[in-house]
């Protein structure tokens, strides 16, 4: 019998074959991007930053008539030279206090522990906690706070190698789209330029509400600790400014340290700093929130938990940071690729035009 493939006997079993190659080759890429997934957040914060980046330029060159390129740059170096600055005049006092934390920190923990076991139901909790005590206890905080500054350190390395990508990203969009839509067949062409163009909107007003968030949050818990005579409140409050990027979450993590430090000046000193936290998130969540964040880059409450919860579990703690971008992006993908062109329907999500990119 002649095998050659003009002589096959069997014509199914070739475009069976093929359709085995093509599985195997896309569980092989898959399985690729799964080993990959730090280098996909990567590229996620690199092009979060470079969407950040194009909209000060954007507004730099329309209001002063610059060119695009040299708007960048000088975007660029404004926000190197403001980050600068900060650290200059902040560095010395946020090293001094950050020392402070590691050492109450720890303090602060072997406090409540103490205060825990003067009560029956205290004793009761920490006898059902195995091997808690309080040295135990200090030493953990200390081996906790040592292994959180090793991941904060590494992240700084990560944020810097974004930041860099996003440059160039943001010096020659079009080039790296172009890129990306001719991985597509031509027939989406269509509808993925404009999931570019309307996550890109969505992320740019989503970024901009945000960081006038974190900034009024970390400045407002850093003026309660000072006034309520809380040791370390400018590294508190810059904790607590970074936080908030983290939805609900970062909140209750910001809360934790100052909370321990203020237990080893007295537990009065505890209720106050629960109460100024509560009381400034409660003022962000109503008042600030609802001023510089539009409906159309608002997230549902569950979303955004369960969002934060996934994420982290699928791609690490380093995710949690992007989960609230990441949500908002996959929600406009949803609405632009699948509710409007499989379904049929008008998007439903605020802020996504619903117009026929065809016609």
């Amino acid at each position: 019998m002649d095998f050659r493939p003009d002589h096959w006997p069997e014509p199914g079993l070739r475009a069976f074959t093929k359709r085995v190659l093509v599985v195997v080759l896309v569980a092989g890429l898959t399985l690729a991007a799964w080993r990959l997934a730090d280098v996909a957040v990567l590229l996620f914060a690199a092009v979060l930053m470079a969407v950040g980046l194009r909209a000060g330029s954007s507004g730099l060159t329309r209001v002063t008539g610059l060119d695009d390129t040299v708007g960048l740059g000088v975007v660029v170096l404004l926000f190197v030279a403001v980050f600068g600055v900060a650290f200059w005049f902040l560095g010395t006092v946020v090293a001094d206090q950050s020392d402070e934390l590691v050492q109450q920190v720890p303090a602060g923990l072997t406090v409540a522990i103490s205060r825990l076991q003067a009560h029956p139901y205290g004793r009761y909790a920490l006898e059902q906690a195995r091997g808690i005590d309080a040295a135990g206890a200090t030493g953990w905080a200390a081996s906790t706070l040592a292994v959180f500054a090793r991941a904060l350190a590494r992240g700084l390395g990560y944020a810097i190698l974004a930041f860099f990508v996003a440059i160039y990203l943001s010096a020659q969009p079009l080039r790296y789209r172009r890129l990306c839509i001719r991985l597509v067949p031509p027939g989406t062409r269509v509808w993925v330029e404009r999931l570019f163009d309307e996550a890109a909107s969505n992320l740019r007003r989503w970024l901009l509400g945000q960081l006038i968030v974190m900034a009024t949050v970390g400045t407002l818990s850093g003026l309660g600790l000072w006034a309520l005579g809380i040791e370390a409140p400018v590294a508190l409050g810059l904790l607590g400014g970074l936080l908030t990027f983290i939805p609900y979450v970062g909140a209750v993590l910001a809360a934790v340290p100052a909370t321990l430090i203020a237990l080893t000046q007295g537990p009065q000193y505890a209720v106050w700093v629960l109460l100024m936290y509560v009381a400034v998130h409660v003022v962000e969540g109503n008042f600030i929130t609802p001023l510089v964040q539009e409906e159309a880059t608002s997230l549902p409450p569950v979303v955004s938990l369960l969002s934060t919860v996934a994420f982290s579990i699928l791609f690490g703690p380093s995710a949690v940071l992007l989960a609230a971008p990441l949500t908002l992006f996959l929600m406009v993908a949803v609405e632009v690729l699948y509710v409007e062109q499989v379904l049929g329907e008008p998007s439903a999500l605020p802020g996504v035009h619903t117009t026929d990119p065809v016609r």
